[in-house]
């Protein structure tokens, strides 16, 4: 479960405090339960860094000018990250689009008259129902055969 809480200069000092405890960066943010994003901006903005030995050091003490270098590094951070996912949905719905262009022609492409769908003529051979001639009932009949009417 993550948290909610902003990632302020008392989360930094926690952060840079576990990091020259002997943590990996990204293993102190796990601990921190804050986003891996801030990994980049806080090595952006020269919180920590990577020794030559392979270990990772932080900063002892985090100045205010420091602090606002990793909150500018973070927005311009997630600036990208934003831009990149709109330019990704934009490409989905080209896609998306030139996909159904690419259907549409096979279509049309399909419609082309050949010898095997020539239109039907449209002729029926269903009789035609004549209109409704007045019956006459069983003694109208008998008096008619009776005295030939």
């Amino acid at each position: 479960m993550k948290t909610r809480k902003p990632f302020n200069i008392e989360r930094v000092r926690e952060f840079c405090k576990l990091v020259n405890e002997g943590k990996q960066p990204k293993e102190a943010l796990l601990v921190m339960r804050s986003s891996m994003g801030y990994a980049t901006a806080l090595k952006a903005a020269g919180l920590y860094w990577k020794e030559k030995d392979g270990t990772y050091k932080a900063v002892e003490r985090i100045y205010a000018e420091r602090y606002e270098l990793f909150l500018a590094e973070k927005k311009k951070f997630i600036r990208q990250r934003n831009e990149s996912y709109h330019v990704r949905q934009k490409q989905k719905t080209f896609e998306k689009v030139k996909a159904v262009s690419k259907s549409n022609s096979y279509k049309e492409y399909t419609k082309q008259a050949t010898l095997f769908n020539q239109p039907k003529s449209k002729t029926t051979n269903a009789p035609t129902m004549k209109a409704k001639e007045r019956q006459l009932t069983f003694i109208q009949r008998v008096v008619k055969s009776l005295f030939n009417l």
